[in-house]
């Protein structure tokens, strides 16, 4: 992006700053419960690209098919509306004890909010649809053949989705989210036209969550306890948590290996949804983050695999680990 700022600086508003609304529930950093996240990305001057036919994302577009047979557009709720900051994240911490109305002083008036609109109304959440669907029929066009894949997770508005499926647009499924009146969404439920997968690069793995839940009651581990008893549930698995037990796990630790890691990859893989993607870091039952979102840390997006392919290929717990995602794969179709 930065790029394209500096070739077309009259396509973006520099003066405010991309990102995602609070998030209450995000236990991993302050300012996102309390602000949001602030990205540091200036947003698109949408009408002013339009002056040129959106040149630029054709040009975007034109590059990814060479290479790509599909590609995923971060954050697709951006091309609806998108939730923008009056400073910059440099200024975060700044800003992260302040109340509304002392926030308020320091920006002259201007408070984060969505834009162009919000979703408050029926008028503005069918105007942002509109929207949406205008400026992904461009990428659409100019895409082909080559398939595209929006990242539609966070708080979505209820017309999002919808919207996504009816220009063909894969959406993503994380089983432990997707709920059906207050029960986990079995697999063969999901729509075809799906990307389901446990965990993105903004998510912990599941050995990562696996360890957590054996540690004594903490709030991550009280979280990461919740979420794999979901992701058991999605499995068909019967939980094995036993929270008298001052949040010791009564199950094993072998018991990821040898019930737990085989079940869900089968469970995922079964699944009704077009792809369905295993994280490197879950191929491999590794328990490194890539990323904390809305967060500026040495460890975001720095990580890299600390053995080379021959390496692994040498391993006889990867190959073991292999032979069992490819049985899986047989069994349930996917090859």
């Amino acid at each position: 992006m930065y790029t394209d700022v500096f070739a077309r600086p009259d396509e973006f508003m520099l003066e405010w700053s991309g990102g995602a609304p609070p998030e209450p529930h995000f236990k991993d950093d302050a300012f996102t419960q309390k602000w949001g996240q602030n990205w540091g990305i200036p947003l698109y001057r949408w009408d002013r690209m339009g002056a040129n036919n959106f040149e630029s994302w054709r040009q975007r577009i034109r590059a990814i098919r060479r290479i790509f047979h599909l590609f995923r557009i971060d954050h697709v709720l951006g091309f609806y509306r998108i939730y923008a900051f009056p400073w910059r994240p440099r200024r975060n911490k700044q800003f992260l004890p302040l109340d509304q109305g002392e926030m308020l002083k320091r920006t002259s008036g201007r408070a984060p909010h969505f834009v162009p609109r919000d979703d408050q109304t029926p008028e503005n959440c069918e105007a942002n649809k509109g929207d949406g669907e205008k400026y992904l029929r461009v990428v659409l066009e100019e895409a082909g053949a080559t398939r595209v894949i929006g990242e539609d997770l966070g708080m979505v508005p209820d017309y999002v989705r919808p919207s996504l499926r009816s220009l063909g647009i894969a959406g993503f499924k994380i089983p432990q989210w997707e709920t059906s009146d207050g029960e986990i969404t079995p697999g063969d439920k999901y729509e075809r036209l799906s990307v389901a997968t446990y965990a993105t690069h903004d998510h912990k793995p599941l050995r990562a969550l696996w360890e957590e839940a054996f540690e004594r009651a903490t709030a991550p581990s009280d979280q990461s306890r919740f979420e794999l008893e979901k992701i058991a549930r999605f499995a068909g698995l019967a939980p094995k948590i036993d929270p008298a037990q001052e949040g010791l796990a009564v199950a094993s630790k072998s018991d990821f290996e040898k019930d737990f890691y085989p079940a869900i990859m089968e469970a995922l893989f079964r699944s009704n949804a077009w792809i369905a993607i295993v994280m490197i870091t879950d191929l491999l039952a590794r328990k490194y983050r890539f990323n904390v979102p809305g967060t500026k840390t040495q460890w975001n997006w720095t990580r890299r695999m600390q053995r080379s392919i021959a390496q692994l290929r040498a391993s006889p717990n990867v190959r073991r680990r292999m032979r069992l995602i490819h049985q899986l794969l047989e069994k349930t179709g996917r090859v």
